[in-house]
């Protein structure tokens, strides 16, 4: 057969291959190569048979390669042997059929064991430095030697596990009575950059009686994943073996397949053992993964529990010391027997038969799987990364939310957002304050993973608490401290330096003589919370040291009017440890300096339903182009304003200007005008006055110094009707009662308390129940006719839309220098008129209609000249 029909062979499966680590083909350089190859020496070729008198030599025995192979360390974890990464003088060991054979590799790394018997067998290495060749296989990664043919290895060395791995394993307890359950807390962190698979526990190597590691809880570690930086927590549950007298000890190591390779972290725990007597261990908790364990966040600790003997009645009632604990209940010290154990609290048992609990000498132990119950209720627990942070860095948390309760929840989402940390919005999604809220059915938690740099704490720890809102088929549910936590934060402090400069050239830049001496400089912020201020020196400088580390506001006032402007995005200055943090402020004039604006509105007066028209002007007063105007508008946020709020943009129509638009361009010198629709906005119906008040400058919501414009107009409509009493409060209730009104009085409404005009009048029924109609819009003062007045505030009242629900007390006492008017007996007693308005020249009967004439025209009046104010 040829060397290449041979090569065919092999690789069709027609020659036995060689199971081993990680096949590969040495090369001359001694680097393992991908394709497997088995090699066989070629067959002898024929030849003469020599004379008979001369007959052949014996020929010398064949030396034949059984094993060879090549040792590196993968230095890079490439999976690939590369340059300098040969092993020399590795202790190679194999071992099979009876026999074991050593050998040494060289100096490239190679090594090979000859005439070898054909069999199965196992290679070892003991390698410098810590290299450790790891077994990939159950069975120790077995070879085979086949006659004639060479197995060839690659055996890749890595760093030892408990290098790449962490462990950490607690008892719950440093003395067990048994028989008695214990509660072994576990973390595993992945150190490595890169993923580690198969992770598996092996305990009690020594085989001992009294070792843990054997339960059915550890099956929870069959194969774990670590994702690089990953730390994973186990909780895990096992009985006390019977056989420990004395103590109990925890030894385990962990490694993917830690059968064989036993070079992980370990972890030792030690407890004393003593008794024999009854008890029973139950765990309780809510399988949510749905693997017949109770995890580590999956244990409930319930607020008590009763047993209940159906034989003999007897009732044993148990509340929980500790309730934020685990969910691990011990019932010690029980009789034996047969018991039903009920719950305290919003859980029950999730299947039929689990709260039957029988109580033997041998002890037991199980998992008790909960529902929930009763009303709806949300609860939260909080867990941090670490149990310690700087105050300069990313806090990053786990919040987990859980229904409690027997229903199911819809709207949930967070009250507010926690203070402590700056936690951008959309970490939170649908759960946020503003987001569209989730739902949690019976049971069901949902985790978020957020992180946030520190805006507060105090006494060195960082509280994270907040509230969660939530409807039930009750109605609504507003949290207030449904989750927290606490975790130790380190203060941290570093400068803040800068330099503040008038661009007087304006060419983007600092030159000689713009240093601006004398400004104000403020910082708002860091962790914890801090206010600085100082002044810039003759060079305009200025510099806080050792402020406390975070993000800042920084403000600047100067002297003769300059500003420095924020454009973009309004971003906090960061103050880090052990950098000084330098910023530079550069200084220019007002925008209402080089930018006029003035709003026209289209009518003097409109009515609800109309649509406003509006005329704005922007000219650019100066020699350079401004660009990104935009507007701003009714900063206080009042209803009866156009061109949105404070809180809310302007509506599409006024297009560019928009805040969310991209500005609008002025060249040097240039005017451009703008016309914008809106409706009328019912709130004007109250104020009777329409307004547009505007601000225009780039980015308009942080620089307050744009050009300013504002006009108006009146609001026509029909007027208000205003219900209310008139009494005397003698029952001291401040309210009106039955039996106080003062009957048949006449009461007026002025615009002003001494010299106003009369607007409205009404009379008193025998109740004392009065009635005003038709009253515009506004504050007034009641002037009441008769002996009586107002004392203090009382008689002043305002109408508007917004505060007509309920009637008016007008609540007068007597007012002995006055007297009843002619025709009353009794004016105090049985209420009366009189002649008393004739000071204000106003007859009754044209009351109204000059009220109404006087408003009018005092409106009409102030329109006519307002527009020239611009």
């Amino acid at each position: 057969m040829s060397k290449r029909s041979v090569s065919a062979a092999l690789r069709s499966g027609a020659l036995t291959t060689v199971a081993v680590l990680a096949f590969s083909t040495t090369s001359a350089a001694a680097f393992a190569q991908d394709d497997p190859t088995t090699t066989t020496p070629p067959a002898p070729t024929e030849t003469s048979a020599p004379p008979v008198s001369e007959p052949p030599p014996a020929p010398s025995p064949a030396r034949q390669d059984s094993v060879t192979g090549v040792l590196y360390a993968d230095k890079n974890r490439n999976v690939r042997q590369d340059a300098g990464e040969a092993i020399s003088g590795g202790a190679v060991t194999v071992v099979g059929n009876s026999s074991e054979f050593k050998t040494t590799s060289d100096a490239d790394g190679k090594f090979a064991f000859r005439d070898l018997a054909p069999g199965t067998y196992r290679l070892s290495y003991v390698l410098a430095d810590g290299w450790v060749v790891h077994h990939a296989k159950a069975e120790g990664d077995l070879i085979t030697v086949v006659a004639n043919q060479t197995a060839e290895v690659a055996a890749r060395a890595e760093r030892p596990y408990s290098e790449q791995l962490k462990a950490t394993a607690t008892l719950d307890h440093p003395k067990y009575h048994q028989p008695s359950t214990a509660t072994i807390a576990l973390s595993l962190t992945n150190t490595t950059d890169r993923p580690i698979s198969g992770i598996q526990a092996a305990c009690g190597r020594d085989g001992s009686a009294h070792a843990l590691g054997r339960g059915e809880g550890w099956n929870v570690l069959k194969g774990v994943k670590l994702e690089a930086g990953e730390t994973r927590k186990f909780t895990i549950y096992e009985q006390i073996p019977l056989a420990a007298r004395g103590s109990v000890k925890l030894d385990c190591d962990f490694a993917p397949n830690a059968s064989w390779n036993t070079d992980g972290p370990s972890v030792h725990g030690e407890a004393a053992v003593s008794g024999a007597s009854n008890g029973y261990t139950m765990v309780l908790g809510q399988d949510r993964n749905a693997d017949g364990h109770i995890d580590a966040d999956e244990d409930i600790a319930v607020e008590g529990y009763s047993l209940l003997n159906p034989r003999t009645g007897e009732k044993i009632v148990r509340r929980n010391a500790n309730p934020g604990g685990d969910g691990k209940i011990e019932l010690t010290d029980v009789p034996s027997g047969d018991y039903r154990i009920e719950l305290l609290g919003p859980w029950t048992f999730r299947d039929f038969g689990q709260d039957l609990v029988r109580i033997t000498e041998q002890g037991g132990f199980r998992y008790g799987f909960l529902k929930p119950t009763g009303p709806a209720k949300v609860t939260g627990t909080v867990k941090f990364e670490k149990p310690r942070y700087e105050s300069h860095e990313t806090v990053r948390l786990d919040l987990t939310i859980t229904n409690v309760g027997g229903q199911v929840v819809e709207d949930v989402r967070l009250s507010s957002e926690p203070y402590a940390l700056n936690i951008p919005a959309e970490q939170w999604g649908d759960f946020g304050p503003r987001g569209r809220g989730i739902t949690l059915t019976a049971g069901e938690s949902r985790t978020f993973s957020v992180s946030g740099t520190i805006r507060s704490f105090g006494n060195s720890l960082l509280g994270f608490w907040g509230g969660i809102d939530y409807r039930s088929s009750d109605g609504w549910h507003f949290g207030y401290h449904d989750f927290g936590g606490t975790v130790e934060v380190v203060l941290t402090t570093g400068d803040l330096t800068g330099v503040v400069y008038v661009d007087r050239n304006r060419d983007g830049r600092q030159d000689a003589g713009e240093a601006a001496a004398n400004a104000v400089v403020e910082a708002n912020g860091g962790a914890p919370y801090g206010y600085f201020k100082t002044t810039t020196d003759s060079d305009g400088r200025f510099s806080f040291k050792d402020i406390p580390t975070g993000g800042y506001w920084v403000s600047y006032t100067l002297p003769d009017g300059w500003i420095v402007h924020l454009e973009g995005e309004l971003q906090q200055t960061r103050v880090e440890p052990g950098v000084a943090t330098q910023v530079v402020a550069r200084a220019e004039r007002p925008y209402r300096e080089r930018l006029k604006a003035t709003v026209v509105l289209d009518k003097a007066t409109y009515a609800l339903g109309d649509e406003a028209q509006v005329t704005i002007t922007l000219k650019n007063t100066d020699d350079r182009r401004i660009s990104g105007i935009q507007v701003r508008c009714n900063p206080l946020g009042h209803g009866n304003h156009l061109g949105g709020s404070g809180y809310y943009p302007a509506p599409p129509s006024w297009g560019d200007l928009r805040p969310t638009s991209k500005g609008v361009t002025l060249d040097a010198g240039e005017t451009k005008v703008f016309v914008v629709k809106e409706p009328v906005p019912i709130a004007a119906r109250s104020s009777r006055k329409l307004i547009v008040t505007c601000d225009f400058a780039p980015n308009p919501d942080r620089n307050t110094d744009g050009a300013h414009a504002y006009d108006w107009a009146s609001i026509k409509g029909g007027g208000l009707t205003l219900k209310g009493w008139i009494g005397q409060d003698r029952n001291g209730s401040n309210w009106f009662d039955e039996g106080e009104g003062i009957p048949n009085t006449r009461i007026v409404l002025l615009t002003d308390r001494e010299n106003g005009f009369p607007v409205v009048e009404a009379v008193s029924d025998a109740k004392g129940n009065v009635r005003f109609d038709d009253v515009p819009p506004g504050d007034y003062w009641a002037w009441i006719d008769g002996p009586w007045k107002f004392e203090g505030e009382r008689g002043h009242t305002s109408v508007q839309d917004n505060n007509l629900h309920h009637p008016y007390f007008f609540s007068v006492v007597p007012d002995l220098s006055r007297t009843s008017g002619p025709g009353s007996t009794d004016g105090a007693a049985n209420g009366g008129s009189s002649g008393a308005l004739a000071k204000t020249g106003a007859s009754v009967l044209g009351l109204g209609v000059l009220a109404v004439l006087l408003v009018a025209f005092g409106l009409g009046a102030r329109v006519a000249g307002r527009r020239k104010t611009f």
